[in-house]
């Protein structure tokens, strides 16, 4: 008789972010993680107390991800903050499955009543970080700069994550900066 294959809790994280990376957070089950470990589910809930435990730690990691990806777009021409926008609409456009999860699922609600809102807070961070001016203005009116372009940034990564508009990432960037110098500019940055 073979030995039985081991399986951890990282390498149930793993499948599971896979599933939710290609698939979306909404057919995560323990069965569909079970069917790709080819195992039952009786390891995945030896190891999560329960499905929501499992989601929120495959939510965290797709977070950690998203983060990762976003502020890999680099671009000398542009402004650090116009190059974290455009790095969330490649986000948005590459990584259909995630982007849907972390934002236009139901789960996002589910889990944002238990949690803070890490992604937003990060890019906030990120966002005052690289463009000096935003720091030296209150943080009300930075935080509405900073809503304002992610409203508009959302709407736009929606689109295009959905294919609902055909709209290139060129075009896209200039939208986006349009908005960016017009909030800027209302704020007497420019």
């Amino acid at each position: 008789m073979p030995p039985k294959a081991v399986i951890s809790k990282e390498k149930v994280l793993n499948v599971a972010f896979e599933i939710v990376r290609g698939q979306g957070i909404e057919v995560l089950s323990a069965r569909s993680i079970a069917q790709r470990l080819k195992c039952s589910t009786q390891p995945i809930y030896s190891m999560y107390a329960s499905m929501e435990e499992l989601k929120d730690d495959v939510y965290n990691r797709a977070i950690d991800f998203a983060l990762a990806r976003m502020k890999q777009h680099c671009n000398e021409k542009n402004a650090a903050a116009m190059n974290l926008a455009i790095g969330c609409l490649l986000f948005a456009q590459e990584e259909k499955g995630l982007f849907q999860a972390l934002y236009l699922s139901d789960y996002r609600k589910q889990f944002l009543e238990r949690n803070t809102d890490k992604l937003n807070e990060e890019l906030f961070v990120a966002f005052l970080q690289i463009d000096n001016r935003l720091s030296e203005l209150e943080e009300r009116k930075a935080k509405t700069i900073f809503l304002k372009l992610v409203t508009y940034w959302l709407g736009i990564g929606t689109r295009i994550n959905t294919n609902t508009i055909e709209l290139d990432i060129d075009e896209a960037t200039e939208m986006l900066e349009e908005m960016y110098k017009m909030l800027t500019s209302k704020e007497g940055l420019l």
